[in-house]
């Protein structure tokens, strides 16, 4: 909802709840009604996207148009402006067009077939300047002016888009992104309520609980006949809590699911956090990891908004109201039943809502302390601490998580934490199912490892990271170099080697803002060349290519993601096959087995032609500066591909001679 207003009347459905204005707020720039719709106007459409979903590392920048599954459609500009910008990308946007208003604000167009007439053929004379099919060019103020509905492009599917659509934004002088439906656009309607897919109560502290334990719960609500939700398990609870939300909404015509605009919660009646996106800094759009459960995501794939502000997040999009100081957080400290009240919102106000209880925990103690228990006396690491294992342990933003299994209720030993030659000595934190569960708070204490009678846990934690600096950590073969931008929250770094070769770093469930450099001194056999062993993240069954620079046995490379990288040698060059090469044009199918394609190249006769690439289809093809002057039969044709570790591929052939065209035979008459 919009800060500062007072939420739906109780007696009301979310349905029934009304506004004077949108619940986004005022449109800033310009008035309701400025932007002409730039895809068929004023015919009905629908979206596939909003502003601020929630996509792999980062909110959305604007609306995603749809085509009706069409490229080709024609893009007006939506008000008077010049083109401030050009450019194409092999992924993100495509084809884009940027155009500047009067009124400081600016449109954007993404995922473009073509641009039309004048624009198009300006591209593709910088295109063949340059020599390269990526380009990023900003032509002068005066140089391309437009009218509200000039036809600037044609709509497509290129660069990152999942399907044919038109990604549409809006920004302001300073690069924040506008929601554009606050601009109202008749076009499309909308009277279908968001809904609750799943919500999630998270411990936040070593002394909470839910339903006796320190954990995170998910529940599915249930839709009551009035459209309001609520919970059909019953909740206790103590301590700190953190509230997520997995919810959508959806609009007339559209089977998509698009994400939320506003998010408010109430505790016994009382706000206590507020999320409303209307706009948002562009360069912050990362900090959609930090918004989110970003730990959840990697594992599931679901994303849950949180309703609590994580440290690190300093987003402008939050109000809390009231116990600010606990920043969302739910505290339940009284023992006594407390009733929860979410909202969501969508951008035509339309409202789903969820109330439920979470009832007081049952007082319990932790049974006297004992040192009697015997662990196998071995290491576990959190990789090994499966199967047969005695002890696992998991690490849980502040919280060092170690489960103790085959303890007896009554008999749970001490834990002692070693951190270099000082031990401290922990309680158990509970017993459930013949399990011992030790909480630990790594702000207070960092170990290096943990004892539990003759069993040892080791830890790896070398140090606490804190963002906002730079810090330079060196561990043995590996030296790691932090940027005050590096991290989103302080990181409890654990670095580990790993067996059979490789480096690990805390695990990839924990995100980073900016990049971490590496230096890393392979401790194992390896044949490197410099040129084509290069460095790999490696974790969970996927791998990604990041590169690095060899100096002295020793290389270098960054990474924005955490957990494990390996050093891999590519060898084998591209693969690539040229399907056609006619008067017409030239097609070529290219892939990399590895590394990926850095870049590429056709010639014909020796001459650079440019060719457009659409890296979902793994497809090139030839784009001439003057379409109408064919190719000659016989003009020999050479496409080169390099990838990224710097392995060429080819493939020659030369234009074919057109075929006459067969004149068609006439079907003689059969006698009756």
């Amino acid at each position: 909802m919009a800060f500062g207003q007072t939420g739906p009347d109780s007696s009301k459905t979310p349905q029934q709840t009304t506004a004077t204005a949108n619940r986004l707020g005022e449109p800033p720039g310009a008035p309701a009604g400025y932007f002409m719709f730039p895809i068929m106007p004023g015919a009905a459409n629908s979206l596939s996207g909003g502003l601020g979903d929630l996509r792999a590392n980062h909110f959305h920048a604007g609306l995603d148009i749809r085509t009706g599954g069409r490229e080709g459609l024609d893009v007006h500009a939506a008000a008077d402006g010049y083109i401030a910008r050009i450019a194409v990308f092999t992924g993100g946007y495509g084809n884009v067009v940027f155009i500047k208003h009067p009124n400081g604000l600016t449109t954007v167009y993404g995922h473009l077939k073509a641009l039309k007439d004048t624009l198009g053929t300006y591209l593709r004379e910088q295109q063949y300047e340059k020599k390269t099919f990526e380009i990023d060019l900003r032509p002068a103020p005066g140089q391309f002016p437009v009218k509200q509905g000039d036809i600037i492009a044609a709509s497509g599917n290129t660069g990152g888009s999942g399907g044919p659509h038109l990604h549409f934004e809006v920004r302001d002088a300073k690069d924040n992104l506008i929601n554009p439906l606050l601009y109202g656009f008749p076009e499309l309607k909308d009277d279908v309520p968001p809904y609750f897919e799943r919500i999630a109560l998270k411990t936040m502290t070593a002394t909470s609980r839910i339903n006796g334990e320190y954990q995170r719960v998910s529940f599915a609500p249930v839709r009551r006949a009035d459209g309001t939700y609520t919970l059909s398990q019953p909740i206790t609870a103590s301590g700190l809590l953190g509230l997520e939300v997995l919810g959508y909404d959806k609009s007339n015509g559209s089977p998509y699911r698009n994400g939320i605009s506003c998010l408010e919660i109430r505790l016994d009646g009382r706000e206590v956090f507020a999320y409303n996106m209307n706009s948002f800094p562009n360069e912050y759009t990362r900090f959609m990891n930090i918004h989110e459960n970003y730990e959840v995501e990697q594992m599931s794939g679901q994303r849950y908004h949180r309703g609590y502000i994580a440290d690190g997040n300093i987003l402008n999009l939050y109000k809390l109201q009231s116990n600010a100081a606990y920043r969302g957080r739910l505290p339940i400290l009284d023992g006594q039943p407390h009733e929860v009240t979410l909202t969501l919102y969508d951008a035509f106000d339309h409202a789903a809502q969820l109330t439920f209880t979470i009832l007081p925990e049952s007082p319990t103690t932790n049974p006297p302390r004992t040192d009697s228990l015997t662990v196998s006396p071995a290491t576990y690491t959190p990789d090994q601490a499966s199967g047969e294992s005695a002890a696992t342990i998991t690490t849980d933003e502040n919280v060092l998580k170690i489960t103790v299994r085959n303890i007896a209720a009554n008999n749970p030993p001490l834990a002692k934490l070693h951190s270099g030659r000082t031990v401290t000595e922990q309680p158990v934190s509970y017993v459930r199912n013949n399990q011992a569960v030790y909480l630990i708070d790594l702000r207070q204490s960092l170990p290096d490892s943990i004892q539990f009678g003759r069993g040892v846990v080791r830890t790896n934690f070398k140090k606490r990271i804190i963002p906002g600096r730079n810090e330079v950590i060196v561990d043995g073969s590996t030296r790691l170099k932090f940027e005050a931008k590096t991290l989103f929250d302080t990181l409890h770094l654990a670095m580990r080697p790993i067996p059979g070769g490789g480096l690990e770093i805390n695990q990839p469930t924990i995100p980073l803002n900016d990049y971490l450099t590496i230096q890393y001194t392979p401790n194992y056999p390896i044949a490197v060349d410099t040129m084509r062993t290069k460095a790999y993240w490696t974790s969970g069954g996927r791998e990604s290519f990041l590169g690095g620079t060899w100096n002295k046995g020793r290389i270098e490379f960054k990474t924005r993601s955490l957990g494990r990288f390996q050093l891999m040698t590519d060898s084998n060059p591209p693969t690539v096959e040229i399907l056609s090469a006619t008067p017409k044009g030239i097609t070529a199918r290219i892939r990399d087995d590895l590394s990926g394609i850095a870049d590429f190249r056709a010639l014909v006769n020796g001459e650079w032609v440019l060719m457009q690439y659409d890296y979902k289809r793994a497809l090139l093809w030839s784009d001439k500066l003057n379409p109408d002057e064919p190719f000659e039969a016989g003009d020999e044709v050479l496409i080169q591909v390099k990838d990224r570790s710097g392995n060429i591929g080819s493939d020659t052939t030369t234009i074919e001679v057109p075929r006459p065209k067969r004149k068609a035979t006439p079907k003689r008459r059969r006698r009756r």
